[in-house]
């Protein structure tokens, strides 16, 4: 089974929409205080430590890693809305971790948690306008990243993922 790429898409423009987003950098807080989820943050241990999130769906609470670096937080809060959002079961996902980052062959609900994170902090028409007002192009990683509050390799991933996508329509 392959990830769903346009469903997901449509699932965090309808998102974007339902909560009014139509600038960057997108309130995630906001979206899950609306939707009843608390949102924590814990300091990592040695057995923490390399968890970047989590979700308890139960508890709607989402727990965030304190130490990781604000925009690292904002991907890995909007890959945690992801799972809630896109209905995954419990058992269809694992503990965010940091060995997983940009590992191949990372489970499906996985990649259907980055992708919709992806959508929903960076979405292309959003990245489209703001390069052409600022005269940028996608060799301005650091400037991009800065301006949608996500890590230059979150940012670099997408360019390149939206990049594979304009080549092959």
């Amino acid at each position: 089974m392959s990830v769903d790429r346009n469903a997901i898409k449509a699932k965090a423009k309808a998102i974007r929409e339902q909560y009014g987003v139509t600038e960057r950098p997108v309130r995630l807080s906001e979206i899950a205080r609306k939707e009843g989820i608390e949102i924590l943050y814990f300091i990592p241990n040695e057995k923490t430590n390399e968890i970047f999130g989590l979700l308890d769906k139960k508890k709607k609470t989402i727990f965030l890693n304190a130490d990781e670096p604000a925009a690292r937080q904002s991907f890995t809060l909007a890959h945690e809305l992801g799972h809630y959002f896109l209905h995954h079961k419990s058992n269809e996902y694992d503990v965010y971790r940091r060995d997983s980052l940009y590992a191949e062959g990372k489970p499906e609900k996985e990649q259907e948690a980055d992708y919709f994170a992806a959508e929903l902090l960076m979405p292309e028409e959003l990245i489209q306008r703001f390069k052409s007002r600022y005269d940028l192009d996608d060799n301005n990683i650091s400037s991009l990243s800065k301006l949608f509050g996500v890590s230059p390799g979150a940012m670099r991933y997408r360019l390149k993922d939206l990049s594979r996508g304009r080549n092959t329509q």
